[in-house]
Order: structure tokens, then C-alpha cells, then sequence
């Protein structure tokens, strides 16, 4: 077993996990030391091996915390290859030790011929009885044939847009195959049809372009690259009405064949009796389907994948929207409030105008101090409504935590929560969208409301310049959180509320590690309470 360091100044490092308790620090003395980063603690962690050869992580009450993900450990927590944690600043992955390489001859089984253990999808040439092989090619003649076999690799690994692949495919066999016509024809997943996906040469007329059914429902039913050199004379095919109307003489065609299934096929003919397809080019047939058809599958799951994450995207874009409509209308009650407080005065004092007459100059400064206040909630509420503006401005991180806060004050207030400011002075500027982080500080004080449900009711926000980042704290004393539940805090769609849609944590994520190239973090302890952590990169964009 051993550790690799993954960020940092020591990126790259590995260290050999050996014995039975290995300790991590910034001190020479640990097993893992880790000098350069200085917000690992003397004697940070330790890692211990139980009977069973699981890790057990620990943090040995280091000053910033050991995390595992986002999450900050207090008790030992089980961890198992593959997992990263993190020391101050620094992220640390356990890996297991990898296994010794085979060699060519071990991993290289060589077999006859006609072994019976040969796979039933692999692609072997059928060619019509009585076929001698032509001519062997020449020197000329191999290179170009060469030539195709590596622009086809090279094309495999070049995209996995279907579409494009098929058509570089057909292009790369009439290079060298002497077809008059080249059709790559799919099965339908659905229904089982084969279907025309990729023609060769593309005729923009508008007529049908009709090729041999009985040739190609036999290619697939053989599994087998059919080899047609004289068409109208072969027994099997010479009979057959499709070929005798189209006036075949000469065809190939590749089954593409994937873990003993037919994908689909390729199909090249001609009519010409001079350009007669040969055993060499059935061969060159057969290796370009091989390929093609791993191709094929890897792009079309590539499609399913990618239309799957679009909706998996345009969901989570309308659970998003609607945990910020709750938002708002969290806000829409407490700004309403505000503002009957603010319209109770005014009418007051527009009733003691009227009655005068006149105006003094009291009674007017009065006056316009109520509709400032009331413009400016109304303004707050428009600003957060409005769709958001993607550009990053330098921002002042208090000011963006006061008025975050503002927004839901008189709420905090009738809960009966009392607030703890605890802000650093002259705190570096941020680039930062204002409005994704009202709504990241929104989402984390209603969270923290939402916690409390029994007295004290203590909401502590603090900020600091810790490095080259502004750091961002919200503390409440509520009930905590179970740490086989914190695992999942930024999951999507996870939530542990009634009313819950699973998606202001995970759209907190994505504001603040997406957007802004910062992270979050959780640390919460049964029974004390819960902290969430924000960070962001000073003053360049991010």
C-alpha cells in the first residue's frame, strides 16, 4: 500500500505504507511527513491498520482538521483504496500497490488454426467455392493498404461522433477497394431492423439506392465476411431475384460483430467485370469491421451517456430553479414584513402632513428616509429575482455576507436567533458573481435556521484571509449531523427535510467549486452543532 500525494508543493510524492500505524505531519518525524504546507499540523493524523487489513483514518486534534471529501473526522473513519483525503491544504489518495505486469508470452495464447475455441463472432472470410486468391499485392499497393488500416485507427481515436465515423470508415475502404457503391447499414436497438446509416458515394438525386437482402441476412446469419467475386455464378447467390436485378457481379460484405452480436454491416458491390473483388480485399473488409464495430459501441454509448446527462442536467437546472423560487419566497414574507414596518410610519407621517398643510423639514427628511428603506428591499428582492448575470466583479466579501443576511433578518429575528458577526478587516477583494453568492449564503442561513429548532439559537458568521484565500464560516447550534449522512450533504436529489428537493447544497457546490474554483466543507459533530466552510481565491479570476 502505499500514498500519493495529489495537490500542493509535493504533487506527485508517494510514500510506502508499510507498518501496522503510520503517522502524517508537517514534523520530519512522521511516517508521511508533509513539510510544506503550513496549515498541516506537528502531528496531523494517522493512519491504522485493523486484523481485517482495513485503514482506519484519524485526526489527532489537529488545528485546521483532516477530510475525507468534504467532510471534517472527529472519530477514526474507515477509508479504502482509492479514497483522497485532506491535511491542511494538502490532498493525500491511499492506492494499492499495482500488480506485477505479465509478460508477452504469458499474456499472448497462440492457437491453430481451426481451433475450436476460436469465438463465433470472430470475422472469417467465406468466399464462393472454387475462388483462388489473387494476385499477390504489391509493395505499392501494401503501403496504401497500410496507409487505411492507420488512418482508421487514427480515426477511432479521434472522435465519437457517430455519424463522422461512418462516413471516414466507407471512405477508407473505397481508397483501395475497387466498389462502385459502399453502404454501412445498422440494427436497430429498438426494434431489430437494419437500417441505411452511412452511403458511399452520397447521391444528393433523391433516388433509392437498393442493395441485396438474401447477401446480407446471410453474412449476419454465418457471422462470416461474405466474398462474392462472380455474383450471377455463385450457386448459393446466383439464383436469387435481388442480385440478378441489381446485376451484381461482384460484392462484399462485413458482418460487424460485437460480443456475438451483429451490430449491424458493411456492404460494398459493383457491376463492373473488370473491377472484381479479391480474397485480399474481403480481408481488409473484415479487419475495418472488426474495428468499426468496437467504434460503433463505444459511440452510441457515448451518445446514451451524454442524452443522459442532459437530462440529468435540465432536472437538476429545474430542481435549481425551484429551490431558488423557495428562497424567494422565503424572502418575498420576510421583505413584506419589513416593508409594513416601513409603510406604518409613512402613513403617519403622510396623514400629519395633510393635516398641516405643509411639510417640515423633520417631518420631509423623515419622510424620504421610509421610501429609501423601502426602495432598497424592493430592490434587493428584484435583484435576486432577476436571471442571473454570469460576470465576475471584484466583490467584498463582508458587504456580500451582510447583505445576504439582510434579506432574511426579520425572519432570524421572530425564531429568536441571535447573530454573532465575527469579520476580518481589510479582507482582499474576490472575483465573484454577487448574485450566485447571495444565493450560496441564503441557502446556508436558511439551512442553519431550518437546524435550530431548540433554544439557544446562535448563528455565528466569520470571515478570514487564510493564504491566498477568503474564507467564508457559518455556524449554528443545532442538533448536528450524523457523519454516515455528511458523506452525502452535496449529493444531488439527497435530503433529509420533508419538503426538501436534495438540490441547495449541491447547487452551493457548483457556485462555489465550479464557478468560482473554490471549495466547501462541512464539519459537523452530534450533539454541538454544524459549520460549513467557504473558500475562495483572492483577486484573480476564476
Amino acid at each position: 500500500m502505499r500514498l500519493r500525494v495529489l495537490t500542493g508543493d509535493m504533487e506527485g510524492y508517494e510514500f510506502d505504507v508499510d507498518g501496522e500505524v503510520v503517522t502524517l505531519g508537517r514534523k520530519a518525524e512522521n511516517d508521511v511527513a508533509i513539510p510544506l504546507d503550513p496549515r498541516v499540523s506537528r502531528f496531523h493524523a494517522q493512519l491504522t491498520r485493523g486484523d481485517d487489513g482495513t485503514w482506519l483514518l484519524e485526526d489527532l486534534e489537529s488545528t485546521n482538521g483532516t477530510f475525507v471529501g468534504r467532510r471534517r473526522i472527529h472519530a477514526p473513519t474507515p477509508i479504502v483504496p482509492g479514497e483522497a483525503f485532506r491535511m491542511g491544504r494538502t490532498w493525500l489518495r491511499l492506492e494499492e500497490e499495482p500488480p506485477p505486469q505479465a509478460s508477452a508470452a504469458d499474456a499472448v495464447m497462440l492457437v491453430e488454426g481451426d481451433d475450436e475455441r476460436r469465438p463465433r463472432e470472430d470475422v472469417i472470410v467465406s468466399v464462393q467455392p472454387g475462388t483462388e486468391a489473387g494476385p499477390e499485392l504489391d509493395s505499392t499497393e501494401l503501403a496504401r493498404r497500410f496507409d487505411v488500416m492507420r488512418e482508421v485507427g487514427l480515426t477511432l481515436g479521434s472522435t465519437l461522433d457517430l455519424d463522422e465515423l461512418l462516413g471516414e470508415f466507407l471512405r477508407s475502404i473505397m481508397r483501395v477497394v475497387p466498389a462502385e457503391r459502399a453502404f454501412l447499414l445498422l440494427r436497430d436497438p429498438d426494434n431489430g431492423e437494419l437500417t441505411p446509416t452511412a452511403v458511399w458515394p452520397v447521391d444528393d438525386s433523391g433516388e433509392e439506392m437498393a442493395i441485396s437482402r438474401s447477401i446480407v441476412e446471410r453474412a449476419i446469419e454465418e457471422r462470416s465476411t461474405l466474398l462474392l467475386s462472380d455474383a450471377m455464378a455463385d450457386e448459393r447467390f446466383g439464383e436469387v431475384e435481388s442480385v440478378r436485378d441489381l446485376r451484381i457481379r461482384s460484392a462484399i460484405c462485413a458482418p460487424l460483430m460485437r460480443a456475438g452480436d451483429a451490430l449491424g454491416v458493411i456492404f460494398l458491390d459493383t457491376t463492373s467485370a473488370t473491377d472484381v473483388f479479391e480474397r485480399d480485399d474481403a480481408e481488409l473488409v473484415s479487419s475495418i469491421a472488426s474495428q468499426a464495430a468496437v467504434a460503433i459501441e463505444n459511440a452510441r454509448l457515448y451518445t446514451e451517456l451524454k442524452g443522459a446527462y442532459e437530462e440529468l442536467k435540465t432536472a437538476q437546472e429545474q430542481l435549481i430553479r425551484s429551490e431558488k423560487l423557495s428562497i424567494i419566497g422565503t424572502l418575498s414574507a420576510s421583505v413584506a414584513h419589513d416593508m409594513a414596518n416601513v409603510v406604518s410610519p409613512m402613513v403617519t407621517l403622510v396623514d400629519l402632513a395633510l393635516s398641516k398643510g405643509h411639510v417640515s423639514e423633520d417631518t420631509e427628511e423623515a419622510l424620504e428616509r421610509q421610501l429609501q428603506r423601502m426602495l432598497a428591499l424592493v430592490e434587493r428582492l428584484k435583484s435576486f429575482a432577476r436571471p442571473e448575470r454570469m460576470e465576475k466583479v471584484a466583490c467584498d466579501i463582508n458587504e456580500v455576507v451582510v447583505g445576504a443576511l439582510s434579506m432574511i433578518r426579520t425572519e432570524l429575528h421572530h425564531e429568536g436567533v441571535k447573530i454573532d458577526l465575527q469579520f476580518a478587516e481589510d479582507l482582499p477583494e474576490v472575483q465573484a458573481v454577487p448574485t450566485q453568492l447571495d444565493r450560496v449564503m441564503l441557502n446556508l442561513y436558511l439551512n442553519a435556521l431550518e437546524a435550530m429548532d431548540e433554544e439557544p439559537k446562535h448563528l455565528t458568521i466569520k470571515t478570514e484571509l487564510d493564504g491566498d484565500e477568503v474564507a467564508i464560516s457559518v455556524s449554528d447550534t443545532g442538533p448536528g449531523i450524523p457523519p454516515e449522512l455528511q458523506a452525502r450533504l452535496f449529493e444531488p436529489f439527497f435530503t433529509t427535510k420533508k419538503s426538501g428537493t436534495g438540490m441547495g447544497l449541491f447547487s452551493c457546490r457548483r457556485i462555489v467549486e465550479d464557478e468560482h474554483g473554490g471549495s466547501i466543507e462541512v464539519d459537523s459533530r452530534v450533539g454541538e452543532g454544524t459549520t460549513v466552510t467557504i473558500r475562495l481565491p483572492v483577486g484573480t479570476q476564476a
